[in-house]
């Protein structure tokens, strides 16, 4: 056949194979859209994580666990940079002083600020700006003669300052660090092994449905095309020139919703860019957006993927076209097919009990194999709502329902199974948001209003004397214990008596005496008021640089919650992501499941049966088997949530109530846009729909 012959064919068919390749362009654009979306998320967060890794050059120097910057330049600089806060608001103070003519450069700057100099990145010039001198001005000494640019900031919020300093001045500040080049890139392990592992899986989970969203919106109206091929073969065509057909008329529909997806996806990334808070400030838009590679391989992959799905379905069509159309019942399914996802879980959890090193790893394959687990076993559940609909109910309209989802359990699955895995992927990201593991026994409690506590990392006590009043309680170490009365530490902490003390942030080095590190922790009560405490902070910062300043307005959480609090919001945003899926999929289920079956609808509207009836066959057979396998979707993904966390340093817990207000908003939503196509069924029931020829 020639390929002209063969893309004439495809593209004729009248005004309803036009319909049903623009809805499946539709479709197929909205599943690109959302994949390309879903797969520039770790990138977003990672990307972050990588302009922001220069800060942790001097940790990486004195630590023997994390592998130390590249050597970018010979001379070298005196670096440190410390965590600090104002008002609440998290900033990075640090401090640099070169080396040599020659020194390392941060990323975002293209000089070293010298003494008496400090590099402000734009927020923190407003915010300093905005601010009295005594309260935040001083605790950058120096003129703000320098700002840094994008390629050094996590995003445009960002408060961060290097203050430019003489070598004098920084040697013998404990934690400072000499270092020859700044990371460009954050190192594997530590934090960006948790994000990567747990954006990795949730991306995972994520994508998983817009596949099978992808498959369905492709076979839509399957049954006709292959009717229609059918035809070609029983005339003439041989299998080869029907492949060619179906493959440039599915292939037509997908290029076309490729490149829909394609602009979908450019308004759709800079939305998001626009409105998702994470880490304290909007991304950027070039953060959310996918590798060319990666965008290569989606538009070039989702027609393919089309064009191998429809020539999967046409075996039937090339060995026997006589038989399209007269196919026997299917074996019903059972319960053996719940033992896949059964073994997958317990495999999950058997890992993480043994604290298997690679289960981080196997997290996303253990994730892929729990989602097919779960569309094998959808149509067992679907035969089982059936029975139910049957004996709970003698209604005409439920009864057809119960016989139609029994007939074909598998078809009525298909239709619903996108709810049922967004439901899923939503818990399971809502519960294991990458929160950390529960707290030690032993930890503090919370500051008591207007204090402010100073972590020295051990200093003498002459180098803290101007905070020191007979107000301020201090923690010390007396060369074996460290030492605090319970009843002064009342005074500044929610802490009940007795009270034993805490590490205050790592053991005192071996062979260093009481009379070098003797005070430890410092607690500076005020009135309270945001001015006196910016005051402590300033005077602590210019006493001891290294230094790590908190007050009850931080939100510091010592359970370390609050490192990964957005982390939530990312779970709840994903959440509406694939609930939105589950909505597109399920009215795409419905539609395909009218098309396919129109004409056993028309023969009982012929027979009497009233249109109201048949739609509430159709909201009854959705709404019934999207309720039994949501609900076991999610309970499903509480399991493999808790699998998950098993053996790893982070925590389960239920999805937060706005998780679960998304889920269930997104799956009455996903009825109700259901519910838009039961107007079809009277055009899908015309007397014309009966007739064979």
């Amino acid at each position: 056949m020639n390929p002209l012959l063969g893309l004439r064919l495809a593209v004729s068919g009248g005004r309803e194979q036009l319909l049903r390749r623009a809805f499946t362009a539709t479709g197929v654009g909205v599943g690109a859209a959302l994949l390309l979306l879903a797969v520039s998320a770790p990138g977003a967060a990672l990307g972050r994580s990588d302009r922001i890794a220069w800060q942790d050059a001097a940790t990486a120097v004195v630590s023997a666990e994390t592998p130390d910057p590249p050597i970018e330049k010979a001379d070298g600089a005196l670096f440190l940079a410390v965590s600090d806060y104002s008002d609440g608001n998290p900033m990075t103070r640090a401090y640099v002083a070169a080396l040599g003519v020659d020194p390392p450069v941060p990323p975002g700057l293209d000089r070293l600020p010298g003494p008496g100099e400090v590099a402000v990145s734009p927020a923190m010039r407003d915010l300093l700006a905005a601010t009295p001198d005594d309260e935040l001005d001083n605790r950058f000494p120096g003129r703000a003669t320098l700002t840094i640019g994008r390629a050094g900031l996590a995003h445009q919020n960002e408060l961060v300052a290097i203050v430019g300093r003489t070598p004098d001045e920084l040697r013998g500040v404990r934690s400072v660090a000499e270092v020859h080049g700044f990371y460009r890139a954050a190192p594997q392990g530590g934090i960006r092994y948790l994000q990567a592992a747990g954006l990795g899986t949730g991306s995972v989970v994520v994508l998983l449905p817009v596949l099978v969203f992808l498959v369905i919106v492709t076979r839509v109206a399957a049954g006709q095309q292959e009717r229609r091929l059918a035809m070609l073969r029983l005339v003439g065509a041989t299998r080869a020139q029907t492949a060619l057909v179906a493959a440039t008329e599915t292939g037509l529909a997908a290029v076309a919703g490729a490149a829909l997806g394609w602009v979908g996806y450019e308004l759709g990334r800079r939305v998001l860019a626009a409105t998702v808070v994470f880490q304290g400030g909007h991304f950027w838009a070039e953060d959310v957006a996918v590798p060319g590679w990666a965008l290569a391989a989606v538009l070039a992959g989702v027609p393919v993927l089309a064009i191998l799905t429809t020539l999967a379905s046409l075996r039937s069509v090339q060995v026997s076209p006589l038989a399209v159309g007269r196919r026997g019942r299917r074996p019903a399914p059972t319960a053996w097919t719940a033992l896949p996802l059964g073994a997958g879980l317990a495999a999950q959890l058997a890992l993480g009990l043994s604290g298997a090193g690679g289960t981080g790893q196997l997290r996303p394959i253990l994730a892929v194999l729990q989602v097919v687990g779960v569309a094998l076993v959808g149509p067992w559940l679907c035969l089982l709502a059936a029975r139910a609909v049957a004996r709970l109910s003698r209604r005409a309209s439920a009864l057809i329902a119960a016989r139609r989802i029994a007939y074909d359990p598998r078809a009525t699955f298909r239709a619903v199974g996108v709810v049922a895995l967004a439901a899923m992927a939503a818990t399971y990201l809502g519960s294991t948001a990458d929160r950390p593991g529960p707290p030690a026994q032993n930890e503090d409690q919370r500051l008591r209003p207007g204090v402010v506590q100073i972590n020295t990392g051990g200093v003498a006590a002459e180098r803290v004397a101007p905070l020191l009043s007979a107000e301020t309680v201090t923690e010390r170490w007396d060369g074996s214990a460290f030492v605090v009365s319970c009843i002064e530490l009342r005074r500044v902490r929610h802490v009940t008596c007795p009270h034993p003390t805490a590490d205050p942030g790592g053991p005192v080095e071996p062979g260093l005496g009481a009379e070098r590190f003797t005070v430890l922790q410092v607690y500076v009560p005020t009135d309270g008021s945001l001015a006196a405490e910016n005051r402590v902070r300033t005077r602590t910062a210019n006493l001891v640089p290294n230094a790590i300043i908190n007050t009850d307005r931080d939100p510091v959480d010592y359970h370390l919650e609050q490192t990964f609090a957005d982390f939530d919001r990312l779970g709840g945003v994903a959440a509406l992501f694939v609930i939105i899926l589950g909505a597109c999929g399920l009215t795409a289920g419905v539609i395909a499941g009218l098309a396919e079956r129109r004409r056993p609808f028309a023969l009982l509207r012929a027979s009497g049966v009233r249109l109201g009836e048949l739609r509430m066959v159709v909201l009854v057979e959705t709404a019934v088997t999207m309720l039994v396998t949501s609900a076991v979707g999610s309970a499903l993904g509480l399991v493999a949530g808790y699998a998950a966390t098993r053996g790893t340093d982070r925590m389960w817990t239920w999805p937060g109530l706005p998780v679960l207000a998304v889920i269930g908003a997104g799956m009455l939503a996903a009825l109700a846009f259901a519910a838009f196509a039961l107007p079809l069924v009277g055009l899908a029931t015309r007397p014309d729909t009966v007739r064979y020829e």
